[in-house]
């Protein structure tokens, strides 16, 4: 026994030397491009489905073996990196880390709260709607770790409305608890947490985020030492809760993680594995027309997104809290009104709006409005006063960030009143400042995603692709539409268990062989199988979102699995629906266009 817990102490270090001399006979046999192409790919996602290697790390060796195996020379692997893709996604992340540092994203999900009633049912959506709309712009990881905190502040105090009524009992605790919430008692306090951005669900460096979480899994003990029903913890007040986690409370601390992977698919800047095929979309089929872009994206995956929302909403709401339709009746309790006063608390903590946060929303505001606009495609775009291809969605995010840079983030003397000593004038700062953006930015995903994009080229060039859709051809038999279900299927199985960026690095360029084979319209296959990645409803490990929820202890993985294996079917068949109908309005899906063709050599 001894021996094969050492054996599963060194498994990092055994694929890591393992993987690569049980794959050197490929190229030593057959000595062409394409087998060292198929050893890099088999090496690459070896190291990145059993992470033995930092995500980020295993993406740097197509620069290493590429050039050395003769693949592609070093300078043309080396552009591959960064790709205007790339710079989409480093200017979408400079805005996000300004919604960040303003708390502008705070401010909204508070407002959210407040509006909506102080049932469960209200809760459950109030919390809902702000996480899925702030992860269509901010990490899923960031929006879930800001909004979690709130959530369990909100549980506490329902936990402590619920011990009291056992204790008071009778029609007369409303009285007491009035004044127990107007005298001595203190209010909860938010806990704070600190939180770098990422991407989404990349769980790029989600060791640092949920290593609670990761052991809670690897380890049964640890699982129920952590979570134990009947273990108890105290608040900052040292008052005695959390003891048997209850439906509700379930389920208002579930519906966070979900909502964030649901709003994360409806922009292209949203998670890392839409970007991937903006990315990899071009290298693969460079006169692809229309191509993807943020304005065709979110028009597909708004209506999915929205949809699966809803969908969401009620299976949670049926699986923990019950149908019912209670909406505001809370406000006039004395529960209500004490989960009031908490928001309301942390609300005004905010004070008034800033000027910083005011420009946040004008930058942020202006930048979909340019990418949605840019090439719409039902009408011209102001990207055509610039020529053909002069300006694209990474031009529009990298100068709105840095307007963030050059922008005051305070009222300027010159708009306000002056100070009467004319030495107190000074320049006003910009909103952000390198240094904040530069602790916030998830480097390692930026160069994950590169990795993907070296990957594509290397095996366009090589001959890998070509020779990988010869294999593929045997599928001939099968309807399309099966296909796509059983690569969508397949897909929404595999990011349960391994990042979401490597998973659609890894599909984005076999599917795409696997379409131009079939003689399919590549984005009927891709887009379904893209937006699979973003399901990972199932585990704590599928997404850091989930592993941030989880860690709180009111969850168990079997509560994850219970509530995760519909959204995981309801999903699917959503992106069924979808690419089998709506696909064809945007993308012209329904019929194989030229472009695509194996023996397509280029206008």
């Amino acid at each position: 026994m001894g021996f094969w817990r050492i054996l599963w102490n060194f498994r990092a270090t055994l694929i890591l030397v393992l993987l690569p001399l049980v794959s050197l006979p490929l190229p030593l046999i057959y000595r062409n491009s394409e087998a060292a192409c198929g050893f890099c790919i088999i090496v690459m996602a070896g190291y990145w489905i059993s992470e033995c290697l930092p995500l980020a790390v295993t993406s740097f060796l197509p620069l290493i073996l590429f050039p050395l195996m003769g693949v592609m020379k070093a300078d043309d692997v080396s552009v591959v990196y960064f790709k205007d893709t790339n710079w989409l996604f480093i200017g979408g992340l400079i805005i996000a880390v300004g919604v960040e540092y303003t708390k502008l994203h705070r401010r909204i999900a508070l407002s959210v709260l407040l509006l909506v009633g102080t049932s469960p049912q209200s809760l459950m959506i109030g919390f809902m709607l702000p996480t899925y709309f702030l992860s269509m712009w901010i990490s899923n990881t960031a929006t879930t770790a800001m909004m979690i905190p709130i959530v369990n502040a909100v549980l506490l105090e329902l936990r402590k409305d619920e011990k009291d009524m056992q204790q008071l009992g009778g029609d007369e605790q409303d009285q007491e608890l009035h004044s127990q919430f107007d005298g001595s008692e203190k209010e909860v306090e938010l806990e704070v947490i600190e939180v770098t951005i990422f991407t989404n669900q990349d769980a790029v460096e989600k060791a640092d985020l949920d290593e609670m979480a990761y052991e809670k899994v690897e380890n049964d003990d640890a699982i129920q030492e952590k979570t134990d029903p009947e273990q108890k913890t105290e608040d900052s007040n040292g008052r005695e809760v959390l003891t048997e986690p209850t439906l509700v409370e379930k389920g208002l601390t579930i519906c966070v993680p979900y909502a964030a992977s649901i709003g994360g698919i409806t922009t292209l800047t949203g998670t890392g594995p839409n970007l991937v095929l903006g990315g990899q979309y071009p290298i693969l089929f460079p006169d692809a027309e229309p191509p993807i872009n943020f304005g065709n994206w979110i028009a597909y995956h708004l209506p999915i997104s929205l949809l699966m929302l809803g969908l969401a909403y009620l299976w949670l709401m049926w699986l923990f809290l019950g149908i019912q339709c209670n909406c505001g009746r809370d406000k006039k309790t004395a529960r209500g009104e004490r989960i009031r006063a908490i928001l309301q608390k942390e609300y005004n903590k905010l004070g008034k709006i800033r000027w910083n946060e005011i420009t946040v929303v004008v930058v942020l505001t202006t930048t979909v409005l340019l990418w949605f606009f840019r090439e719409p495609g039902y009408m011209p775009g102001w990207g055509e006063l610039f020529g053909e291809g002069y300006v694209s969605d990474g031009t529009v995010a990298m100068t709105m960030a840095t307007l963030l840079f050059i922008l005051p983030s305070r009222r300027p003397t010159f708009l306000g009143k002056r100070p009467s000593d004319p030495n107190d004038m000074r320049p006003v700062p910009g909103v952000i400042d390198w240094k904040t953006v530069n602790s916030m930015m998830p480097w390692s995903v930026v160069f994950l995603i590169g990795g993907g994009f070296a990957l594509a080229e290397g095996a366009t060039v090589s001959g890998f692709s070509t020779w990988l859709a010869n294999q593929l051809a045997a599928l001939g038999g099968i309807p399309s539409w099966a296909v796509c279900l059983i690569v969508t299927i397949i897909t929404c199985l595999f990011t349960e268990c391994t990042s979401n960026v490597a998973t659609a690095s890894l599909f984005i360029p076999i599917v795409a062989q696997l379409a131009q084979v079939l003689e399919v319209h590549p984005l009927y296959f891709l887009l379904p199988t893209v937006v699979a990645t973003s399901l990972a409803f199932m585990l704590p490990v599928a997404t850091p979102p989930n592993a941030i929820a989880f860690s709180y202890g009111y969850l168990k993985v079997v509560d994850l699995v219970k509530s995760g294996w519909l959204l995981n079917i309801i999903g699917v068949v959503v992106l069924m629906i979808f690419v089998n109908s709506y696909a064809d309005v945007i993308y012209a899906v329904n019929e194989f266009p030229e472009w695509a063709s194996l023996n397509y050599t280029g206008s």
